[in-house]
């Protein structure tokens, strides 16, 4: 199967995936999810409504018979202080803290117990900032554990969600890392990775569940402002890289928009001039100039007619993100407890498609890298030994080499022509080959092995002792005898000999290999002796 077909397989598969995660979301049946109709949890009404001073709301509510087991009192607020009595007397308050991170309580489920036989309930709301606008409460009454299972189960879909667009950006970030980042190249698998698990970070933490679990909603609300702030800019510098654009100075005017909003933004929050919630329409221009700034490289690219598939890509997965930028923007002004769903499954449905065609085309660079490879290793090895060539070798001695302290160690092949003579080329082929394994096993370790011609091999090392290259040649000569005796081949052999270069008697590397051929044949005539 081709690399395309297995491409294309692979987004039918993922897209197939996340159209399961939409049609769940909204085919589950809502009675069993839904808080307000959960077991044993009721929806309670206000009897009674009011305003308060500081530009609150006032709750007023008659409980019904409160026994132990229906006692539990929930519901959700959004960055307002809270003040719940019963029977006049307070029981729970929520309030804003002053800390780094805000004056804020945050997002919050308000959890407590009412009093048994308690009559009369009365909740105070107050906005943390006077720019909220009016929440629509809803309140609950019954089992504690009902509505942390309802909670639970009403956010599985939504942090699954969440964790898969953090698992997308973790795996694009970590396959960067691994192999481009040595050479900085595909930086588009970099950036969409970051901007993947920042807005990861971000939708989760403004789940259902998460709300229910951390306690310190001030630092969520300030970390979940914080990503959204920062996540405009690794989006833009992916869509400069994805899509290719020639600008020079568009992306540049907009990213620095982005970060000087970011630094102005913190320095505000963290000197209690302002909070960064209240920063949030700057925020906004960000993420609107950044998809201005998509649609200028998508159109760019239609002009140029260059970029098809990216284009397309970009299409289809900037639909789904607009819907996700709408509804989840809507959030912070509506106040709702959560984000849609159908908003992150939105980005998902962008993730996986410009991830799988980034990887798409980091693929095919990996593959014409790899091609490109192996033509330069084809160009300086000798196919048939595995030994760098004649290019290589005049390449590594070419002139300013700085060739102090170089040896040369020189090889040579004993009765080859008789070999060819006698048994034919394919015989001789195979007696270079054994010969080429042998000096490579042995000497390989002190430097390059080279075929320089038919027959003849040499090593180029540096700084190596003398007696270090006569122990490799005697276990060379031990290597040959035994390949004798395995092979019943008395004709088998390689002459060695070795020099050093010396600038005083040498003018080049060449000088230095006549001496050490020079040595190599004493050495083929001590051979020839023995036999």
């Amino acid at each position: 199967m081709s690399d395309r077909k297995q491409q294309n397989m692979l987004m039918g598969f993922l897209l197939a995936a996340v159209l399961l995660v939409i049609l769940a979301a909204n085919m589950v049946d809502e009675h069993k999810l839904n808080l307000t109709v959960a077991k044993d949890v009721t929806v309670v009404e206000p009897v009674q409504t009011g305003v308060l001073e500081q530009e609150g709301d006032l709750y007023y509510f008659q409980m019904p018979n409160i026994t132990e087991k229906n006692n539990t009192f929930l519901f959700y607020t959004n960055h307002m202080e809270v003040f719940v009595y019963a029977d006049d007397r307070m029981i729970y308050s929520l309030t804003s803290d002053e800390s780094i991170f805000g004056r804020t309580p945050g997002a919050m489920w308000n959890i407590m117990n009412l009093p048994v036989g308690v009559k009369e309930v009365r909740v105070e709301t107050t906005p943390a900032f006077p720019s909220l606008g009016k929440q629509d409460l809803e309140f609950q009454l019954g089992s504690a554990i009902e509505m942390q299972r309802s909670v639970v189960t009403h956010s599985i879909i939504d942090v699954c969600v969440c964790l898969s667009i953090l698992l997308i950006g973790i795996g694009l970030f970590f396959c960067w890392l691994m192999i481009f980042s040595k050479t900085n190249e595909q930086r588009e698998l970099l950036y969409l990775g970051l901007f993947a698990i920042i807005f990861g970070v971000w939708a989760f933490g403004e789940t259902q569940l998460s709300v229910f679990m951390y306690g310190n909603r001030a630092f969520w609300s300030y970390m979940a402002f914080t990503c959204l702030m920062t996540m405009c800019l690794p989006f833009l510098l992916f869509v400069r890289e994805f899509m290719e654009t020639e600008d020079k100075y568009l992306h540049r005017w907009i990213a620095g928009y982005i970060v000087l909003e970011t630094i102005v933004a913190q320095f505000l929050h963290l000197t209690g001039v302002t909070s960064v919630k209240e920063t949030v329409l700057f925020t906004i221009a960000s993420i609107v100039f950044t998809m201005l700034y998509l649609l200028y490289a998508i159109i760019s690219g239609l002009i140029k007619k260059k970029n098809r598939r990216k284009i397309v890509a970009n299409i289809f997965g900037l639909m789904a993100l607009v819907v996700t930028a709408i509804v989840d923007m809507g959030g912070y002004f509506t106040n709702v407890s959560e984000a849609n769903q159908l908003g992150k499954v939105g980005f998902l449905v962008y993730a996986v498609i410009l991830g799988v065609e980034t990887a798409r085309v980091a693929q095919e660079r990996v593959q014409e890298n790899h091609k490109a490879e192996i033509y330069r290793e084809m160009a300086h090895k000798d196919i048939p030994t595995g030994c760098y060539n004649r290019n290589a070798y005049s390449e590594d001695t070419s002139v300013g080499v700085n060739l102090t302290g170089v040896q040369i160690i020189t090889f040579d092949l004993n009765n080859l022509k008789q070999r060819n003579d006698t048994q034919g080329h394919m015989a001789g082929d195979k007696y270079i080959a054994d010969a080429a394994n042998m000096i490579k096993e042995i000497f390989s370790g002190l430097g390059k092995v080279y075929r320089i011609g038919g027959d003849e091999f040499c090593v180029l090392t540096r700084y190596i002792s003398e007696d270090t290259i006569l122990e490799k040649r005697t276990a060379l000569k031990d290597a040959i005898m035994k390949y004798r005796q395995d092979n019943s081949d008395a004709s088998f052999g390689i002459a060695c000999g070795y020099a050093t270069f010396n600038p005083e008697i040498d003018k080049d590397i060449e000088e230095t290999r006549h001496r050490a051929d020079i040595s190599m044949y004493e050495n083929k005539k001590e051979i020839k002796a023995a036999n």
